[in-house]
């Protein structure tokens, strides 16, 4: 019986592009957020962004990738979130669990939203303003529905009972300030799209160590619960 015989060469297989490929992470060219994505969210977002720039899915949804982000304005409240989570949870006495902050970003999460002009992404805990509805005419309102549901979010933070003696209107002040010169100028700083206040100044006895930097608070996020 004849035997064929075929000579077989094995060559090393080209990767498919975006083929099981790892998680790559990008910083939202609007809402300046960092974020991981896989496979087909990368390519969706990366085709639906454009050249040059990268929205986040979150942005996206939103149309924050429009031109029509002129008229949004974003902001957080996270450096709240920050600064219970670095001196009342990670402090050297431990006076509030991860449970009592995250009770507290949801009920403010669940008063915000009780605003139409108000979106919220909890990934980030950004939250953005839509002014175009802002102002005065026909299916627009005024500027005093954004500045009392912003009250009514520090509100939820419980910030007098754990900082006994803060000025707290020096904190609505910062978000009151910056909320109007956007809304008749369309203004933010030059490198700070979002406005992330902090309590620095506003605490009148100090809780935290004296080498604590306040700015440490401004990045926290959904991602802190995943610790210890």
């Amino acid at each position: 019986m004849a035997v064929s015989v075929k000579i077989v060469k094995l060559l090393p297989k080209k990767p498919i592009k975006n083929d099981l490929s790892e998680k790559v992470y990008y910083a939202c060219t609007f809402c300046e957020k960092t974020i991981g994505l896989y496979n087909e969210s990368r390519s969706i977002c990366e085709k639906l962004s454009g050249a040059n720039v990268f929205y986040c899915p979150f942005c996206l949804r939103h149309g924050h990738n429009t031109k029509a982000n002129k008229n949004v304005m974003a902001l957080t409240f996270r450096s709240i979130a920050g600064y219970y989570h670095n001196v009342f949870h990670l402090g050297q006495k431990k006076t509030m669990f991860l449970a009592e902050i995250e009770d507290y970003i949801k009920a403010h999460a669940e008063v915000g939203l009780l605003n139409p002009l108000f979106s919220y992404d909890p990934d980030s805990m950004n939250w953005f303003i839509d002014f175009s509805k802002v102002g005065r005419g026909r299916k627009k309102v005024k500027i005093h529905s954004v500045l009392k549901t912003i009250s009514n979010i520090l509100a939820c933070f419980n910030l007098s009972k754990h900082l006994p003696g803060i000025r707290m209107h020096k904190l609505y002040k910062k978000y009151e300030e910056a909320i109007v010169k956007f809304h008749t100028q369309r203004y933010r700083p030059a490198g700070k799209k979002l406005l992330i206040p902090t309590l620095g100044g506003c605490i009148t006895h100090q809780v935290h160590d004296k080498n604590f930097d306040m700015e440490d608070t401004k990045v926290f996020s959904s991602c802190d619960f995943l610790q210890p």
